[in-house]
């Protein structure tokens, strides 16, 4: 019987044999990864042995294994190809995963035995380090937020509320793609008045010219589109979809909200987002709203000083015509021109996409030591990837796949993946993604697509060095609030004078990232709060109908004096793909509490790097942060590894100081 290409491990770093793997063997590859799980689970469950680390523990590990490959292959390729066949096998199995996932972790005799080895361990009667004790008690408390303690009646009710949530998951994910494509408008090549002819052509179709919406609410766009009414109709198509006909999504958002409420009380918790602190760092809702109702509040009142200047030069530019959310972006690129004297187009021999990357590559040497090899004989999950093999001083470190361009298929934005996850328990080495969306048109990238870059590839430098025992604790696999904050750091590192820009350039661009801080941090920051009121409302006074979702997220932002009509939400809540599609639900605060962690260490590595005698080189200061902070990744408690890292907690100020805001 041949080896499936998906599970096959004869290629270098085991990379799944991408070239001759079909959209069967990736269901195929599922199925045998759920099955071989829990038959090995059984096994450790009926063990009648004492319980010890190596046959609880480093077995459950191995449990893992054909799941956790078959579903790092699917998902990477599903996300950057999604074909109808690939769309098809994830709508079944997203339902079919979660009752796996439930059969797992609702197994009272399979919690028992955890259970032993945590009394052998309390009792010395098992040995154990930080990271079995770490593993330990994270699996213990997964069980217990999955209900394993309910009743045999409660359990059935959870497994029916976890198999409808994933099937709804899958479904709204399908509609905001759909949505977003069909949102997209035709436009003329006279209306497209600001844009190169270099941005035109990417914009290029066989009938004229075609703007696709992005993810987010602002369009990127907008802040070249000379032409008023073109912004209006740009902005209009982005916030108004999926609002009505076929890709309506407010109809799943509803269900999904309400379901989530009543499986938190069903688990006894007040609500879903007490169960997201509780896996995280923050530990309760309170700690998370204490941070960011001041922090949106403050920058609110900073969007509506600049929005007031905004309003003024526009008046200047068209005398009696009404500022809009549509011209923010506009004017706001039109006055930090003239204010700082530079227009971003200007930059455009230094931020070619290929230039960028070796920037993005020489700081990862410059801080860690780590070179990058072309694998021309090894293929990526894609066509069109490039693969590297990665070298430190001490040898080969992994391999990184790097898939840049766009596609009809391809999720929008960037991403980072896991193709295989680093364990010493295995001896597998790292091999992680990028994903990126550019045209094979695009010759110049915006400085925003070049801090994005840096960001992605901290994701992926989180993966690579990693060094963690087991596999499903290492590198990225950390709480969902802790996951960005290595990512942010290495965006610092774009700014470095001469590292992508030249200083003056740094130096205006600097001055530049100030202005407009309000409007950026604003918008995030009512979208994080839009996601925790969804998940803190009680299930009586969530909506019960589609109808009632644009009021709920109006009433939402009002009870924090949040609403302003030319700052919307990043994500409006039909196309907010990362709390009903992804994973984030009553996550999205995690990108603002790493912002605090990521502002404090580049405080430390500004502390200990600058200055005329600075106590470390960013080498001494890297190998540093990668030895205290990326290496262990999930294996230990990540606010221990911080506190390792700095001598201490984060703490706030850093990041008002980098944003210029007074809370």
């Amino acid at each position: 019987m041949s080896i499936n290409p998906v599970l096959s491990t004869e290629l270098p770093f085991t990379l799944p044999d991408f070239a001759n793997a079909t959209p069967r063997d990736y269901h195929v590859a599922v199925e045998e990864g759920m099955r071989s799980q829990l038959g090995a689970l059984a096994r450790i469950r009926d063990d009648q042995s004492p319980a010890t680390v190596a046959n609880v523990l480093a077995a459950w590990d191995d449990a893992e294994a054909t799941l956790r490959r078959a579903l790092n292959s699917f998902f990477s390729v599903y996300a950057s190809d999604a074909t109808d066949e690939m769309i098809a096998i994830e709508q079944e199995l997203s339902p079919r995963l979660a009752e796996h996932n439930d059969s797992i972790f609702l197994d009272r005799e399979l919690y028992a035995r955890l259970q032993m080895l945590e009394a052998r361990i309390a009792g010395g009667e098992a040995e154990a380090d930080d990271q079995d004790r770490y593993m330990l008690d994270e699996l213990l408390r997964a069980f217990r937020r999955a209900g394993v303690e309910l009743t045999d009646d409660e359990q059935g009710r959870l497994r029916e509320l976890n198999k409808r949530l994933a099937e709804l998951s899958s479904r709204f994910e399908t509609l905001n793609r759909e949505a977003r494509v069909a949102g997209g408008i035709d436009v003329t090549d006279d209306d497209l008045a600001g844009l190169t002819e270099g941005e035109k052509a990417a914009l290029k179709t066989d009938d004229g010219y075609r703007i696709e919406l992005v993810n987010t609410t602002q369009q990127p766009l907008a802040a070249k589109l000379a032409n008023a009414e073109l912004r209006q109709r740009l902005h209009e198509a982005s916030t108004s979809r999926a609002l009505s006909g076929e890709f309506d999504t407010r109809g799943v958002v509803v269900e999904v909200a309400r379901l989530r409420a009543e499986r938190a009380t069903l688990l006894g918790y007040p609500n879903h987002a007490a169960i997201v602190a509780d896996s995280g760092t923050a530990k309760t809702t309170d700690a998370i709203f204490d941070m960011l109702v001041p922090l949106a509040q403050s920058a609110l009142a900073k969007a509506r000083d600049e929005g007031a200047e905004l309003r003024s030069r526009y008046a200047q530019l068209n005398p009696g015509a009404e500022f809009t959310a549509a011209d923010w972006a506009f004017v706001e690129a039109l006055v930090r021109k003239e204010r700082f004297a530079f227009d971003e187009s200007e930059l455009g021999e230094y931020l070619q996409v290929d230039k960028v990357l070796d920037a993005v590559y020489a700081a990862a040497e410059e801080l860690y030591g780590l070179t990058f090899t072309l694998r021309e004989d090894l293929t990526g999950h894609v066509p069109g990837t490039k693969t590297y093999e990665v070298h430190d001083d001490e040898g080969v470190v992994g391999l990184f796949v790097m898939d840049f361009w766009a596609r009809p298929t391809k999720n929008g934005g960037a991403w980072m993946t896991n193709l295989v996850d680093q364990s010493h328990h295995s001896g597998d080495l790292p091999v992680v993604t990028n994903n990126c969306n550019y045209t094979a048109t695009t010759t110049a990238i915006s400085w925003d697509d070049v801090i994005t870059m840096f960001h992605e590839f901290g994701h992926a430098l989180h993966g690579l060095l990693a060094s963690s025992r087991y596999a499903g604790m290492s590198g990225t696999n950390t709480p969902r609030d802790f996951v960005e904050f290595p990512s942010q750091v290495n965006e610092h590192w774009a700014w470095t004078p001469g590292r992508v820009l030249p200083a003056e350039w740094i130096e205006k661009l600097t001055a530049a990232s100030k202005f407009g801080q309000g409007y950026a941090t604003a918008e995030t920051e009512l979208a994080s709060l839009l996601d925790l009121v969804w998940h803190t409302t009680p299930l009586d006074k969530l909506p019960a109908s589609a109808d009632e979702v644009e009021e709920f997220e109006r009433q939402a932002l009002a009870k924090f004096d949040l609403v302003d009509d030319l700052v919307p939400p990043r994500y409006r809540t039909q196309y907010f793909a990362h709390i009903w599609g992804g994973g984030y639900a009553a996550s999205y605060y995690g990108y603002a509490w790493a912002k605090v962690m990521d502002a404090d260490a580049v405080a430390w590595f500004e502390e200990n790097t600058g200055g005329d005698s600075p106590e470390m080189s960013l080498r001494e200061a890297g190998s540093h942060f990668r030895r205290t902070l990326l290496a262990p990744g999930g294996s230990v408690d990540p606010m221990e590894t911080y506190r390792t890292f700095r001598g201490r907690d984060p703490q706030l100020q850093p990041l008002l100081d980098r944003l210029g805001l007074t809370v």
